[in-house]
């Protein structure tokens, strides 16, 4: 039991302390079991004096060693479960199959689904999970029966490694789960959505405030949270969980009169709610932290924040270790650390309530998850606390109405203004300034000294000075001549070509919609005046899924004005101009003359689109031409030459060597094609002064123009 401040002074009581220490313990052993090297080392060495240092006890390093043992057989059995089995003696081609969808396909799966294998041609399949495609109805627990394309090959679908894709090839049988609780969980989940249809920027918001869902938010405002600090409240969590718990109670009232009958109730609320939201990382620890001191509850044991906390982390890791190595866990997990803190500081503090303890659980949670942004995206936004200071009330209020909203229709329109409200302060604190590691630990010495009441006025006023300057300093200006940036977006292509009267043309867009929105960012060019799509590749065309439509013009091949790309740009009102051979792009004053195609190739990629920079210093822009469209194309000697096809083993080498240009640039990631070709890439050394590529480089910005 709890017993108030210790001899040392710290607020946790001695069994929270153990909880902890034992939570410690086992994700240690976890990670360590999963990982090698350094981060082995490290965790273990942190597990071990973090434990020591909160319990000073000899029996410290017995139940440390015997968790840090328990941790690591989790996670053996987590890295095992975690690769993709070999499968032998399997079929390929059409057979029957029967299969249960597992998971929904999300933006991040590209549209398939995972589904839990049941039989092949009749005989009984055990373990195997399986990637799915050309299935309508993809509803968790829902059965399917049906021939199918089986194709092998081990593949990541969002995160889970399967070795096996399915594709519906005929018509096929769907029955929907039989599962009670799976079956209810489907139906709120439904409920919310329709409630709430993603037409609408502040809708979409509001089904990830309800249930984490955000999957129909523009990509911009995803951006746009993340970078105000504010993408916290879409990843559902405590507060949701206890929204819900009251709400369930509330309606399960009659069943929650007797003590332990409740409990029961509420256990099986957690339950749907996770099954709702998709089993967020978020939402199982919230869930197993409030199932904490409900069983405590039901056994008459007292507890506390901190010790339902460590007792979260613990079950969790014991039963599914992979966690461990979950951003979405461990962000969680470190930020509810600090909203604890935060609120033991806010008991010492003068000052109104409604301030106090907002300010610091605020300040508590994002100091806590700042080492974890640093390591994982490269900064943290500096005015993340005044932006959740002002937004935290809002969401919770709209989050409110919003769930009452989905009952009571005239609720909604309120909801969606404050969910605009919200999505209105992301817009204004998503330029604000980002802090790296030197800037995190200047920051953490303006506070100490601000908080010390010797150092407090010089503390303030350092402080505030550094703001202003930091708030005064404009990161990217417009350049004063015409720039081409290759932008580094993985695997694929996008450049981006600005010119000093203001206009912009993005060429390609990569695969993925957030890449590209972070690329364009570091630019100042959140949104090109118009964009050229080469071709249909998604390494070109996946990334401009959501940009497309908020831009004012869209140039496309004669030849493949049917892609779905250019489809949804015109059923949008988007201009939509078809080029081929010898037209001319114009946008402000950049202009590139189309060099190809002039007739329709049997490749996709040879009908790229493929454009040229005649100017001062002129650039080649081939797309993912081939041999056959790169020997049809008319002479030209450019100052800067964009590798065909990512420096692919296609190119037409007598064609290339007959280049001389000064920078050679290559666009690529991590991928499973090979490129770039060692040939091709030894080629480009021969024929340029430079070469450089994204995946070494990062964006590289070459003038087209000798004043630069």
């Amino acid at each position: 039991m709890s017993r108030g401040r210790t001899r040392a002074g710290t607020p946790i009581g001695l069994p929270a302390r153990w909880c902890l220490a034992i939570g410690a313990s086992t994700w240690a052993g976890a990670i360590s079991a999963q990982t090698t090297g350094p981060t082995r080392i490290a965790a273990l060495t942190l597990c071990v004096a973090g434990c020591i240092v909160a319990v000073r006890s000899t029996r410290t390093w017995w139940l440390v060693g015997l968790f840090v043992v328990l941790g690591g057989i989790s996670g053996m059995f987590a890295l095992h479960r975690g690769s993709a089995p070999e499968l032998t003696g399997w079929p390929s081609g059409t057979h029957d199959v029967a299969f249960t969808i597992a998971e929904e396909p999300t933006r991040r799966s590209f549209g398939l689904a995972i589904a839990a294998v049941d039989a092949i041609d009749g005989e009984p399949v055990i373990g195997v999970r399986a990637a799915v495609a050309g299935v309508d109805t993809t509803t968790i627990g829902t059965h399917v029966v049906g021939p199918a394309d089986i194709r092998m090959g081990v593949r990541a679908v969002a995160g889970e490694v399967v070795p096996v894709t399915l594709h519906m090839t005929d018509e096929y049988d769907t029955h929907a789960t039989r599962h009670l609780i799976v079956a209810a969980g489907n139906a709120v989940r439904r409920t919310v959505i329709g409630a709430y249809p993603g037409d609408h920027r502040a809708n979409a918001l509001i089904s990830g405030f309800l249930i984490g869902y955000t999957d129909e938010m523009p990509t911009r405002d995803v951006e746009n949270m993340r970078l105000s600090g504010l993408s916290h409240f879409t990843a559902v969590s405590g507060s949701n969980v206890a929204l819900f718990l009251v709400l369930w109670w509330f309606v399960t009232a009659p069943l929650s009169i007797h003590r332990r009958l409740r409990v029961v109730v509420g256990m099986v609320g957690l339950w749907l709610f996770t099954i709702v939201t998709r089993w967020e990382a978020s939402v199982v620890r919230a869930a197993v932290m409030a199932a904490v001191p409900l069983v405590g509850g039901w056994l008459s044991i007292p507890v506390d924040p901190w010790m339902a906390l460590g007792t979260a982390v613990t079950v969790l890791l014991l039963v599914s270790a992979h966690l461990a190595l979950e951003l979405g866990f461990q962000l969680s997990v470190l930020a509810t650390a600090g909203v604890l803190i935060g609120l033991a500081f806010a008991k010492g503090m003068r000052g109104p309530r409604w301030i106090v303890i907002p300010l610091t659980t605020t300040l508590g949670a994002q100091t806590a998850v700042a080492p974890l942004l640093l390591v994982t995206f490269g900064s943290v936004p500096l005015l993340a606390p005044i932006a959740n200071l002002f937004a935290a009330p809002i969401v919770a209020a709209t989050t409110v109405v919003g769930a009452l909203g989905v009952a009571i229709p005239a609720l909604r329109p309120l909801a969606r203004l404050g969910a605009s409200v919200v999505l209105e302060i992301a817009d204004l604190f998503d330029g604000g300034p980002h802090l790296g590691w030197i800037g995190l630990a200047v920051t953490g010495v303006l506070i100490g000294l601000a908080l010390h009441r010797v150092t407090r006025p010089l503390g303030l006023v350092v402080g505030v000075l550094c703001i202003v300057g930091v708030l005064g300093v404009d990161p990217v200006g417009w350049p004063p001549c015409p720039f081409l940036t290759v932008l580094d977006i993985g695997q694929g292509d996008a450049i981006l070509i600005q010119d000093p009267s203001g206009a912009s043309l993005l060429v390609d867009g990569g695969a993925d919609p957030r890449r590209l929105d972070r690329a364009l960012r570091r630019t100042g060019v959140p949104i090109p005046s118009a964009v050229l799509v080469t071709h249909g590749d998604n390494d070109h065309v996946g990334g401009l899924a959501d940009l497309i439509l908020e831009t004012d013009q869209v140039f496309v091949s004669e030849f493949s004005t049917d892609l779905p790309i250019a489809e949804v740009a015109r059923d949008s009102g988007i201009v939509v101009t078809p080029v081929s051979a010898g037209d001319q792009i114009t946008v402000g004053g950049i202009r590139l003359l189309v060099l190809s195609p002039a007739r329709r190739y049997l490749s996709d990629n040879d009908g790229s689109v493929v454009t040229y920079i005649d100017g001062p210093r002129s650039a080649l822009l081939p797309g993912d031409a081939e041999a056959v469209a790169l020997r049809d194309l008319p002479p030209v000697d450019p100052d800067v030459l964009i590798a065909p096809h990512h420096g692919s083993g296609s190119t037409d080498r007598r064609w290339l060597g007959g280049l001389d240009p000064e920078v050679a640039v290559l666009s690529y990631g991590p991928n499973r094609y090979g490129h770039p070709h060692p040939e091709i890439v030894e080629i480009l050394a021969a024929i340029a002064d430079h070469v450089l590529a994204t995946a070494e480089n990062g964006d590289i910005a070459i003038p087209l123009s000798a004043s630069c």
